[in-house]
């Protein structure tokens, strides 16, 4: 028998929304063709955040709020749930990060600040930093994601498999997610083939250093983003 009570708890549960782009699907062209960004966000991306929510709700799962707290709070204790929950969950927060990575506006420029310092004084220099970052996503094997991480006062680069996130309880990888990278071969096959490195120096002329300075000044202060 269905009851009420289940039918009005069931429509009162949140769901989880995409973040939405700032630009058109094309104004990431040249270096993200416009192809790519339709299956990626409106695909993998949104097809991610459906499993999610249908999982939530078939495993009971409670959600404090929509927002990066919601679900860093669910990938924090994810090892009870399913892999579902893993694997959708990390893809939602995962592409919401990466997303949010890129703007064609601000062309991979980078403003005065502490994170250039901080990249500066850790890499010697941007140029550096940059090499580094993307000896790290050509090296990782198969399906995956590359992170620049604040920890402590230092920043670190990590990758992760498949959909696995720095804040899940299974993975030990501590700090603050800065940027975000996705080395899964939907992010890039399509215009750049098996070549992942001409990906990710693309990735650089669309960064947006801006959210991650961002994220820098809220990890510092002791928030959770």
């Amino acid at each position: 028998m269905i009851r009420l009570r289940d039918i009005l708890t069931e429509a009162a549960l949140p769901e989880f929304e995409p973040v939405k782009l700032g630009f058109k699907l094309d104004a990431y062209e040249p270096h993200i063709d416009k192809e790519t960004m339709q299956v990626h966000y409106n695909k993998h991306y949104k097809g991610y955040i459906e499993k999610l929510n249908k999982a939530i709700k078939d495993e009971r799962i409670p959600i404090t709020s929509t927002d990066s707290s919601g679900i860093k709070n669910v990938l924090a204790t994810v090892s009870q749930y399913s892999d579902t929950v893993r694997n959708n969950g990390g893809g939602f927060l995962n592409h919401s990060l990466y997303f949010n990575n890129l703007n064609p506006d601000h062309k991979g420029r980078i403003e005065d600040g502490d994170l250039k310092t901080l990249i500066e004084t850790q890499f010697k220099s941007m140029d550096k930093f940059q090499e580094t970052f993307t000896q790290a996503a050509i090296d990782h094997f198969g399906s995956g994601w590359v992170w620049l991480m604040y920890h402590n006062g230092h920043l670190s680069i990590a990758t992760t498999t498949n959909q696995d996130n720095p804040y899940m309880d299974v993975v030990r990888i501590p700090g603050d997610i800065l940027l975000a990278l996705d080395v899964w071969e939907h992010s890039y096959y399509l215009k750049y083939k098996n070549d992942r490195e001409r990906y990710v120096n693309a990735f650089f002329k669309l960064v947006c250093y801006q959210a991650a300075a961002d994220r820098l000044e809220t990890a510092i202060a002791g928030m959770t983003y």
